[in-house]
Parts: structure tokens; sequence; C-alpha cells
């Protein structure tokens, strides 16, 4: 369903983990209309979080969970236009750092915790969000995790559980790009498989030859 991009992703997620890993001072990004730090071992965020962000649909009445939270960017500017908002991380680095942004922006409703996708959530949510590491590859540490996702087991995982976690009339939003060695279809096959269907795709095209997707999922009928 979508075309392969002729970027090949795993070369450049080693030499930005690698800098990750290095880092020892936190940078500050100005992103979603705001100044938010990355910490040394947190994802770098960038224009699949700001596509994540604009995406999304939430009223003031409805709550949301965010898997993979990363600096928590996401997380916040949902949360400005949201009831409630819960941001769960596998990295301590990201849930750390997210709490200290929501801090900086001012945002109290909204929670940030440690959880291996839905290991340590409980409840239901009216919309679940999800930019996952893209790439099957094997990781070093939680930290590689941002970008490397071993024999594809947290997207599996999440698509899996979600529908536990999801009220009866609630969206799923999961990011995406069609970089040459993954397998750009994988989320409709998962979807497919555990009862959801595709009802919207946003893209935001990269500066170089590929492109970020959020796709939009609801439960079918």
């Amino acid at each position: 369903m979508l075309p392969r991009s002729n970027f090949n992703s795993i070369p450049k997620q080693a030499k930005s983990l690698d800098e990750r890993h290095a880092d020892t001072t936190s940078l500050s990004i100005n992103i979603c209309g705001m100044d938010i730090v990355a910490d040394p071992g947190v994802y770098k965020t960038s224009g699949d979080s700001e596509l994540m962000a604009e995406s999304v649909e939430i009223t003031k009445d409805q709550d949301f969970l965010e898997i993979g939270c990363g600096t928590g960017v996401v997380s916040i500017a949902i949360a400005k236009r949201a009831a409630n908002g819960h941001g769960v991380d596998i990295n301590e680095r990201a849930v750390s750092n997210s709490k200290k942004n929501a801090e900086a922006q001012d945002i109290s409703n909204i929670q940030f915790s440690i959880s291996n996708v839905f290991s340590n959530v409980s409840g239901t949510f009216d919309i679940i969000i999800c930019n996952p590491p893209y790439s099957r590859h094997e990781p070093r540490d939680t930290i590689d995790r941002m970008f490397w996702d071993p024999e594809d087991e947290m997207k599996i995982a999440f698509f899996k559980e979600a529908g536990r976690f999801l009220k009866p009339n609630g969206k799923i939003y999961f990011g995406w790009a069609n970089f040459a060695d993954i397998d750009v279809d994988l989320p409709f096959k998962l979807a497919e498989e555990n009862g959801f269907k595709l009802v919207n795709t946003f893209e935001k095209p990269h500066k170089t030859d590929f492109s970020f997707y959020v796709f939009e999922f609801i439960r079918k009928s």
C-alpha cells in the first residue's frame, strides 16, 4: 500500500544512536511551537513528532495514551487540547525527560511512567498514540530501542494488546515511514490481523527521499 523509498535507515540510525549514547549535555529544540529539551540517551525529536501532534484529533472531554513518549513533546502538545493523558516509555531517561518538559510547559493534566508497551498501563482511552521504532534490528539497550525493534516485537505487541486499552469508539494513531529496509506494509497487516481498519493517512515528506506517515485506525464494525 505504500511506495518504498530508496532510503536505507539502519546505517544512519546507527550513527545517530552512537551520538545519543555519547552525548553528555541536553539539546534545546523548537518543535510544535515549544522549546523543549532532549536529554542524553533520548530520541532527538523531529518532523515525525510534528506530524503526529498535528494529525491527532482530540477534544477537551477525551483522554489519551502515548506509547513511546520520548521527550514527551507529542503528549504535551496533545494534552493542551485534551482532558487527560498518560505517556509511557521503556527508557527511564525518556520518562524523566518528558516530566521535565511537561513541567517547563506548565502542563499538569498528564502523567508519565516506565512501561514496556502496555505492561504498566491500566484503564481505557479515547485515543492511543504510538510512534514506534520502525526498523527491525537488534538493540544493545533501551536507548537503541528508540530506532530498533528486534523481530518487530514491539509493533506486534502494540497491535495485539491495543484493543484492551481502547474505548469502544476509540482511535489509534500510528507513526511510520517508507524506508527501503523495512516492511513498509507491516502496520496494515498487523491492524488487519487484530481487528482494526485504516480510516485516514497523513504524510510529511522528509528533506531527503522518504516520507513520515501517521495512520489512523478504528475497530472494524
